[in-house]
């Protein structure tokens, strides 16, 4: 699966449409949570463009993408505290990667749910991530509109979140993104340890 955002990567932060999409989810993270401090995990942060915007406010993030390339184009913009870590999110890695040793007051997730061939257990680790009162918050293509071949749905997605063991849960449509002739619906899911 890397191999293929791999090939996008350099050409990933020409289409305006990602662009579009990172800064419309910083809007909206900026609504919920404060970023001074916070200790974040961007969590299929492809070539960094959301990290990029909560790295001046952030105490640190660990910015995680199984592509290399990705990983090699969120390199160029040498942020300062930002450090990228190539590979998927697992326990083993989480049990063995020094990024992972301490706990996350935030983990940030854009356009990365409706690509997990493991949701359920990405989101148990996700889960295992954050300290007590922690957030995850997510934005995905809304399956069920437009008749996407990738998304999420968004009951889907509340209920796989329950079921990690989140104790607050909401799911929203949040903001809409023009890519070519297109609207494509984003939902924001906000989780709660």
């Amino acid at each position: 699966m890397a191999e293929g955002w791999d090939q996008l990567a350099v050409t990933w932060e020409k289409d305006e449409s990602n662009i579009e999409f990172a800064e419309k989810a910083f809007a909206e993270l900026t609504k919920e949570v404060s970023l001074e401090g916070c200790h974040v995990l961007d969590f299929g942060c492809g070539t960094g463009l959301l990290s990029q915007l909560i790295s001046p406010h952030a105490k640190s993030i660990v910015a995680l993408d199984a592509s290399e390339s990705m990983i090699e184009e969120l390199d160029k913009k040498e942020l300062v505290n930002v450090e990228p870590v190539v590979d998927t999110l697992t326990r083993g890695l989480v049990a063995q990667h020094p990024a992972f040793r301490k706990q996350f007051n935030l983990i940030v997730a854009g356009s990365v749910c409706g690509y997990l061939s493991h949701l359920a257990g990405s989101l148990a680790v996700v889960y295992s991530l954050l300290d007590k009162g922690g957030k995850f918050i997510h934005w995905d293509f809304i399956s069920d509109d437009e008749d996407r071949a990738s998304g999420v749905g968004m009951v889907e997605m509340q209920d796989e979140l329950i079921q990690a063991g989140f104790s607050e849960v909401r799911v929203s449509r949040a903001f809409r993104i023009t890519h070519g002739e297109k609207q494509l619906s984003m939902m924001m899911g906000i989780a709660i340890k």
